[in-house]
C-alpha cells in the first residue's frame, strides 16, 4: 500500500521553491543556469523517475517526460503540464520570509515563490509517479509531462507553451486529456465542492499610442500628445465592450448558484438567462461580474517623454484585455476602432483567442468526478471559466474529445494563497492529498467508467 509522507514532500517542494527561476519577457534573457539547476534537483529527488521515464529538454529549457505505457488502453495519452517558471518576487522587505528561502512556520505554511503557483503541481505529479514506480506500476496508456520555462508572461515569441505543443503535433501525439494548474476542492455552505476549470478567456496586450509635434513643455499647446491620449483611454474605460451571456459563464453560474450566501445571486444565478438584463447591470458594478460576461480591457502601462521639460512626440499606453469565449481579437481591435479618436493608433503586442470550451460530458472529465466523489462523496462539481491564463490552451487541439481541464487535487482551506503578490504561500497539509489525487488518476486513467 502507498504511503503518503508529508515531510518527503516538503522537502521536495522547498528544493524546488528555494531555485528562482524567475520568468523573462525576452527569451534571450532566460535565465537557463536557474532552470539547469532546477533539472538537477529534479533529478536528486525523483531518481526512480528518471531512471524509467524519457525526459528531454525542448527549446532553451522546457521538460518534456515521456512514461511509455504498456499498450493494453485505448484511451489516448494523458498529459499533464506545469510550469517551471515564476512571476518577480518584488520587494523582499515586504515578504514575512525571504521569498526563495521556502520557509516553514510553526502552522506549517510554507512561504516562497512559487510555492503554489506552480512548482506544487510539479512536485505532486512527480512524487506520484516516483511513488507508483516504486509499487511497481506501470501505466496501460502514454503518459506525457510537460513543463514550460516562460508561462508567466503569457506567450509571445518564443512561448515553451507553443514549443512543447509543436513537439508533440510533429510526433503525431493526440492527448485524451490534458491536466494543468488551478481548481481544486473547498467547502462551501459545509459541503464539498470541485471547481474545475473548463474553459478561460482569451488574451491581449496592446500598445494606443498618439504621436504629435514635440518641443520645450515651456511653450505647450492646449493639448499634447499625452493629454489627448489620457482622454482616449478614459474613453476607452467609458465605453467598454457590450456585456453578455456566453454557454461556459451560463453552466458555471447554474452549478455555483446553490453554493452562493446572498440570495439575491443565488436567484440570478440559479436562471441566468432569465435574468440576463439584471446581471448586465450588475456588470456594471461589479468587478466580478464584469469580468463574467464581458471582455474586459484596462490600461496598465504608460510613458511620455524622458524628461518632465519635453513634451512628448510619441506617448504610449499599454493595455491588458480578457477576451470573452465567443469573442475574438478581431472583435476587440474592432471595438477600439469605434471608441478610439482618429489620432490614436494601437498595435497588438501579443495575444491570442480563447482556447475551445472543454467537454463536461467526456471520459476525462467523469473521471475526474468518479475520483473526487469517492473521496468526498456527495461533492458537487462546478465547471468554471478562468479569467486568467495557463498553457492548457496550447493543447487544446490535440484532444479530440475536448478535454482540457485546469484542475488539481488541492484541497482550499483559506490557508493557501498569495499567487503573484509578496508572502505567497501554501499549507502543507493538503500536500498529501493533492499527491494522493494524482496517483488515482495516474492508476486509474483507462479504466472503465
Amino acid at each position: 500500500m502507498i504511503q503518503y509522507d508529508k515531510e518527503r514532500f516538503i522537502r521536495h517542494l522547498q528544493a524546488m521553491v528555494q531555485i528562482p527561476t524567475v520568468s523573462s519577457a525576452d527569451p534571450e534573457q532566460t535565465r537557463t543556469a536557474e532552470f539547469e539547476k532546477l533539472h538537477q534537483c529534479l533529478e536528486e529527488c525523483y531518481p526512480l523517475v528518471h531512471r524509467t521515464l524519457k525526459k528531454e529538454i525542448i527549446g532553451k529549457c522546457a521538460l518534456l517526460y515521456t512514461w511509455k505505457g504498456s499498450g493494453k488502453s485505448s484511451q489516448l495519452p494523458l498529459l499533464m503540464t506545469a510550469h517551471q517558471d515564476v512571476v518577480p518576487e518584488g520587494d523582499h522587505a515586504m515578504w514575512k520570509y525571504p521569498p526563495f528561502s521556502a520557509h516553514v512556520d510553526e502552522e506549517g505554511i510554507m512561504y516562497g515563490r512559487g510555492t503554489t503557483d506552480s512548482k506544487c503541481n510539479i512536485q505532486a505529479y512527480l512524487d506520484a509517479i516516483e511513488l507508483l514506480i516504486e509499487d511497481g506500476f506501470t501505466p496501460e496508456y502514454d503518459l506525457y509531462l510537460a513543463f514550460g520555462y516562460n508561462e508567466e508572461i503569457m506567450g509571445g515569441p518564443g512561448a515553451a507553451g507553443a514549443i512543447l505543443h509543436d513537439e508533440l503535433q510533429k510526433r503525431g501525439i493526440q492527448l485524451g486529456m490534458a491536466i494543468d494548474e488551478c481548481g481544486g476542492i473547498s467547502v462551501r455552505n459545509g459541503r464539498h465542492v470541485a471547481e474545475i476549470f473548463v474553459s478561460e478567456k482569451g488574451y491581449a496586450d496592446h500598445e494606443i499610442y498618439i504621436n504629435a509635434k514635440g518641443g520645450h513643455s515651456a511653450y505647450p499647446p492646449l493639448h499634447n500628445a499625452l493629454g489627448k491620449l489620457g482622454k482616449a483611454v478614459y474613453d476607452l474605460e467609458e465605453h467598454r465592450m457590450a456585456p453578455k451571456l456566453c454557454p461556459p459563464v451560463i453552466q458555471q453560474m447554474k452549478a455555483d448558484a446553490p453554493f452562493r450566501k446572498d440570495e439575491a445571486v443565488r436567484q440570478l444565478f440559479s436562471d441566468p438567462e432569465g435574468n440576463e438584463e439584471v446581471l448586465k447591470e450588475l456588470a456594471e458594478e461589479s468587478a466580478l461580474i464584469n469580468q463574467m460576461l464581458r471582455t474586459t480591457t484596462t490600461p496598465t502601462m504608460a510613458k511620455g517623454s524622458d524628461q518632465a521639460n519635453i513634451l512628448p512626440e510619441h506617448a504610449s499606453v499599454i493595455t491588458n484585455s480578457r477576451i470573452l469565449p465567443g469573442e475574438t481579437l478581431e472583435d476587440l481591435e474592432a471595438h477600439f476602432r469605434s471608441v478610439l479618436p482618429e489620432e490614436a493608433e494601437f498595435r497588438l503586442i501579443k495575444g491570442h483567442n480563447p482556447p475551445p470550451v472543454s467537454s463536461t460530458e467526456s471520459y476525462g472529465y467523469r473521471l475526474l468526478q468518479k475520483i473526487m466523489n469517492e473521496k468526498y462523496p456527495g461533492i458537487s462539481f462546478i465547471p468554471s471559466m478562468m479569467a486568467g491564463g495557463t498553457d492548457s490552451r496550447y493543447y487544446s487541439d490535440l484532444s479530440p474529445s475536448r478535454s482540457v481541464y485546469r484542475f488539481t487535487g488541492i484541497f482550499y482551506d483559506g490557508k493557501s494563497g498569495g499567487a503573484h503578490s509578496v508572502n505567497e504561500h501554501i499549507d502543507t497539509n493538503v500536500l498529501c492529498d493533492n499527491v494522493e489525487f494524482y496517483v488515482n488518476l495516474f492508476s486509474r486513467y483507462g479504466e472503465e467508467l
